[in-house]
């Protein structure tokens, strides 16, 4: 009997423990509060630099336990956020150090600032803050937090404009590379895109008239020898150079004054690309202006296997597909040696686990053949890679159709 009892006992406190155990084991609710804090020092004047941070905190919203949400800031001049932007950066902790340069992009845009032209200086006025919070993949877990008011912020102008460097030649009569010139050479300028501004890479088209061409680069008008000449040598000589099926690459030195020399050139339309993060020139006769058109990366053997992060835009700024038409489709041609077909496609620069598109959702390449020197095949958001084994290298045109999933390679 003595021992059924303690058995017993020990039944109670088991079914007791777990009980206990139950009870305490955390449980998910949908949130209802959730505090931004007033920073201390929102009543004062408070002027937005390049480099600076503004300190915010909140707490966190009361999911039931620590949960591990994800964190955005918005911005607003109107206390109602009937018109705001959302900051770019992510915080997974209740303290954060916003950039101020993220803050003033923000105001530059909701005053409607186009670019650097269009900016115009006006007094410190009353911005608004919230914060938004959600668990990544429970649904119905973001709550927005109350509206903070700092009275006097000071931006400053943080839409910067795209960079251009001039063309001076024999095509704009060899006008002097002057700054009293500048209205003249306008016309003779090659652009950043306005998506990839601080690039470094400029491209633009020109009409050409036939003839013999001959022209360099200068990246600002300090004259002909204010150190900003970029040619094909030092010396202030031309080299002739060919078109072969309607195209040119090559290297440029800087400062060089060294000129580009094109003989018996037909007329027409020309494309010229400038990439000074590798000193390097692209001419195409006809081409096509990709400066506002979107485009996706080619991310894979071919590239380097690079990240597709921030950090490597100015490598990526060769491995872009454009969408002309706009409807969708991004095309782009590229040299891919033998061994080295093999690539999928990202949205953005984002790091290899966001904005995927490939063959397949996991990270596993599928192979694939070129018949008659063209594939053709279904496209998702996904890791997947296409591998062609067989591909002898060469030229291939690259179609994403991102509306009806689907790609196309074809050799070129």
């Amino acid at each position: 009997m003595k021992k059924i009892s303690i058995l017993f006992a020990c039944l109670v406190a088991v079914l007791t423990f777990n009980s206990c155990k139950e009870d305490t084991e955390p449980q998910y609710n949908n949130p209802t509060k959730f505090t931004l804090n007033t920073p201390a020092l929102a009543a004062q004047y408070y002027e937005l630099t390049e480099n600076g941070t503004l300190d915010l905190s909140w707490s966190q919203p009361d999911y039931g336990y620590a949960a591990p949400a994800v964190y955005k800031v918005s911005v607003s001049l109107l206390e109602d956020f009937s018109e705001s932007m959302e900051l770019t950066s992510e915080y997974k902790l209740c303290y954060a150090q916003i950039p101020e340069k993220e803050i003033a992009e923000a105001i530059c845009k909701l005053r409607g600032i186009a670019d650097e032209d269009s900016y115009t200086d006006e007094p410190a006025r009353a911005v608004y803050f919230r914060v938004s919070a959600k668990i990544n993949g429970i649904e119905g877990s973001e709550i927005i937090s109350n509206v903070v008011k700092i009275d006097q912020v000071k931006e400053y102008c943080a839409i910067q404009s795209p960079g251009y460097i001039y063309l001076i030649g024999s095509v704009g009569g060899w006008t002097g590379p002057d700054a009293a010139n500048a209205d003249a050479l306008a016309d003779w300028r090659l652009f950043e895109s306005p998506n990839a501004i601080g690039s470094k890479v400029y491209s633009g088209i020109f009409d050409m008239p036939a003839g013999q061409l001959v022209f360099r680069f200068y990246t600002e008008l300090t004259g002909w020898d204010g150190g900003a000449s970029v040619g094909t040598q030092v010396d202030d000589s031309p080299i002739a150079v060919t078109l072969t099926d309607g195209m040119y690459s090559g290297a440029l030195v800087a400062p060089g004054k060294g000129s580009i020399q094109i003989d018996d050139w037909a007329g027409g339309t020309m494309k010229i690309t400038v990439n000074m993060n590798n000193k390097s020139v692209l001419i195409e006769a006809g081409g096509v202006d990709t400066s506002n058109s979107p485009f996706i990366y080619l991310v894979g053997a071919p590239s380097g296997w690079t990240a597709p992060s921030a950090d490597n835009a100015t490598h990526y700024e060769d491995w872009k597909l454009y969408d002309i038409e706009g409807n969708g489709v991004y095309t782009g041609t590229f040299q891919v040696n033998a061994g080295e077909f093999m690539f999928r496609f990202y949205k953005t620069l984002s790091g290899w686990d966001a904005d995927s598109f490939g063959s397949q959702a996991e990270d596993s390449p599928i192979d694939i053949a070129l018949t008659d020197g063209v594939y053709a095949g279904a496209a998702t958001d996904g890791k997947g890679s296409w591998n062609c084994p067989d591909w002898a290298g060469g030229k291939v045109e690259v179609k994403v159709d991102m509306k009806n999933l689907q790609v196309t390679f074809t050799q070129k």
